[in-house]
């Protein structure tokens, strides 16, 4: 790697300013390796972890550290963003294009306005304009915040070790977007075959299910949940009801109209 490639990266790391996230000693080993995967791509910081919340357009939450192999493409979007909703298309092209080579797209839907927060009109946007790839939930800012983002939208690539290597704030550049997916794509990696992972308990209605505020269906309907969705499990009751994370506080489903995942042992 050059000099000039080298002050590079330092710039970008200087320009994102993502809170305690700093460089991994993975991002080093990049760093120092770069040439030989024949990447342009400098690193810019380790990527933060996506945070807890209700995920669209997917059967289980997904982690950044699952995720180790694949590139994943980050958007910070939401509907009611016109040049977010003009971006779109060329994600979803993305997406169908990459997917299978190991390209993960996550949408990380942080509202602007009122309206934006509300779960049903997010749903409703997502087959409006025809979203494909998962979504996450971020009413409360933390995988924003994480990320320190502050346009929309904002698209981030992650390598298969889980670093920043490219951003990009608006729309445009979509070529250059492209060609930098193909570059992380094509980077050799070997998974460590002594890394373990804690399984994600979660888990994803097999019809359209009434949450509530207790566990039983004496207790006030809150919303619902639909197959396509999956949420976080904090615990099962004896009664065999599930309490998870639902639009910003815990709420209760029953275990009669789920599937379940992860289940610690």
């Amino acid at each position: 790697m050059n000099l000039q490639n080298i002050w590079k990266g330092f710039l970008a790391l200087l320009t994102l300013g993502i809170v305690g996230g700093g460089v991994s000693n993975q991002a080093q080993s990049i760093l120092s390796g770069a040439q030989q995967r024949n990447s342009a791509l400098p690193v810019i910081a380790e990527a933060p972890e996506l945070h807890e919340g209700i995920w669209l357009n997917t059967n289980v939450p997904l982690k950044l550290e699952h995720l180790r192999g694949q590139v994943v493409l980050l958007e910070m979007w939401t509907f009611g963003c016109i040049n977010c909703i003009r971006t779109i298309p060329y994600v979803r092209e993305w997406h169908e294009t990459y997917a299978e080579e190991g390209l993960t797209v996550i949408g990380n839907h942080y509202p602007e306005f009122n309206f934006e927060h509300d779960l049903d009109n997010v749903r409703e946007a997502i087959i409006r304009l025809d979203v494909p790839y998962a979504i996450l939930q971020d009413n409360d800012r933390e995988t924003w915040g994480a990320y320190n983002n502050r346009f929309w939208p904002t698209i981030y690539l992650i390598d298969k070790w889980g670093n920043i290597r490219y951003r990009h704030i608006g729309e445009g550049r979509y070529d250059e977007t492209e060609e930098a997916i193909q570059l992380l794509l094509a980077e050799p990696y070997e998974a460590d075959p002594e890394a373990e992972l804690d399984p994600i308990w979660s888990l994803e209605a097999t019809e359209e299910l009434n949450v509530r505020r207790g566990p039983g269906t004496e207790n006030a309907r809150i919303g619902w949940i639909q197959p396509g969705e999956a949420y976080y499990v904090l615990e099962e009751t004896s009664n065999g009801w599930y309490r998870i994370l639902f639009d910003g506080e815990t709420a209760y489903v029953s275990g009669d109209y789920v599937t379940v995942s992860g289940r610690p042992e």
